[in-house]
């Protein structure tokens, strides 16, 4: 303890009372796409850009701190001064690229995809292949927008355009371009903002089955129609029936 500390009296101190200018979040953007093993030289490229977008916006690029369109998406956003956030597996922060300014290390394996989706306002894909795939419909069920680089090729150019399911919790929109993708994303996560904090499809799946009253609901519904649509067997002729062999 230093002497300015020994002489303090914490007892008094009003730091409660001390008006400090809140912070205002920066908004946070998931660059979803290729490990090193299959992320091309086009995805890389295209991905870096994208990291650069961002922080030309003064928005906070987040990945999963690995190699390929990870490594690219924060080299380009350190490239133009921007904060980087890597959200990475392991229980080391040491495993991580060398790009991240943050570094949370999980220590949950590829389940973190899920904290990657939900430490995000919007998530842009660049190609990208499975793992990217449980990223996106992760988002998807979180009600997250989504961007989709088409011309990066892989998952991206996939699941652009399109929703997911009938549910239609999240259109996936495409884009050709670094540029348009960063721009669209930006017009996506401003338009959720205005919506205000939502629950997302999944979260009123849960919160349905809390209560138990619901829950019977469901279940009670489902019987009805699981009645319905079993119908009776009815035979016109009548069936030899089999003689069991003796040895049988």
């Amino acid at each position: 303890m230093s002497a300015k500390e020994k002489t303090k009296d914490y007892e008094k101190l009003k730091y409660n009372n001390l008006k400090v200018k809140k912070s205002s979040r920066p908004i946070q953007i998931a660059v979803l796409g290729s490990s090193d093993v299959i992320c091309s030289t086009k995805a890389y490229n295209m991905a870096f850009e994208i990291g650069q977008e961002i922080a030309k916006k003064k928005a906070i690029t987040l990945t999963g701190g690995g190699l390929g369109v990870m490594e690219a998406a924060l080299k380009g956003a350190k490239r133009e001064k921007g904060i980087t956030l890597a959200i990475v597996p392991w229980e080391s922060m040491e495993k991580v690229n060398d790009f991240a300014d943050v570094v949370v290390a999980t220590g949950i394996g590829w389940s973190r995809n899920s904290i990657n989706l939900n430490s995000c306002d919007g998530a842009i894909i660049v190609q990208g292949g499975a793992g990217t795939l449980n990223e996106a419909t992760y988002g998807y069920m979180m009600s997250k927008p989504i961007v989709a680089l088409t011309t990066s090729g892989g998952m991206a150019e996939q699941i652009s355009d399109k929703y997911f399911d009938e549910r239609k919790t999240e259109f996936v929109f495409g884009a050709k371009s670094p540029s348009e993708a960063v721009k669209k994303i930006f017009e996506l996560v401003a338009k959720a903002k205005k919506k205000g904090i939502q629950l997302s499809q999944l979260d009123k799946n849960l919160l349905s089955r809390e209560e138990k009253q619901d829950w019977n609901i469901i279940v009670k519904d489902k019987k009805k129609q699981l009645k319905k649509e079993k119908k009776p067997v009815r035979t016109t002729k009548k069936t030899k029936k089999s003689k069991r062999n003796s040895f049988e």
